[in-house]
């Protein structure tokens, strides 16, 4: 398992946090008014978390995905930014070497491969 660590409700308030703080810099680019404040409204977590004026900008996370026949799976998460477009991010998902993720994402991706004669 990696070591970045896992995304929690808290963080992506974090991050909905941090991203909107970008965003407001950027000319032409408007935040959905009130949108945070219906959130706040009606979850007291969501207000609790948003009140702590943590951001949080992860490059590292780990993922867990329940898919429906595969059950289980999980991915190590970069994120990379570009010094010249900050708004701009690759994600890349990876699986563990010899992780049961590892192991099903090949029958995952043969179900989908197209047999030509």
């Amino acid at each position: 398992m990696s070591s970045g660590r896992t995304t929690t409700p808290a963080g992506v308030v974090a991050v909905i946090a941090s991203s909107s703080a970008r965003a407001t810099s950027l000319p032409g680019v408007r935040v959905a008014p009130g949108a945070m404040e219906e959130l706040r409204a009606s979850d007291d977590d969501v207000a609790r978390w948003w009140d702590d004026h943590a951001v949080r900008d992860y490059a590292s996370v780990t993922k867990r995905v329940e898919h429906p026949a595969a059950g289980l799976m999980s991915f190590n998460i970069e994120i990379v930014c570009t010094p010249h477009e900050p708004d701009q991010r690759l994600i890349v998902y990876t699986a563990e070497p010899d992780s049961a993720t590892a192991h099903v994402l090949p029958i995952l991706a043969g179900w989908n491969a197209v047999v030509r004669p």
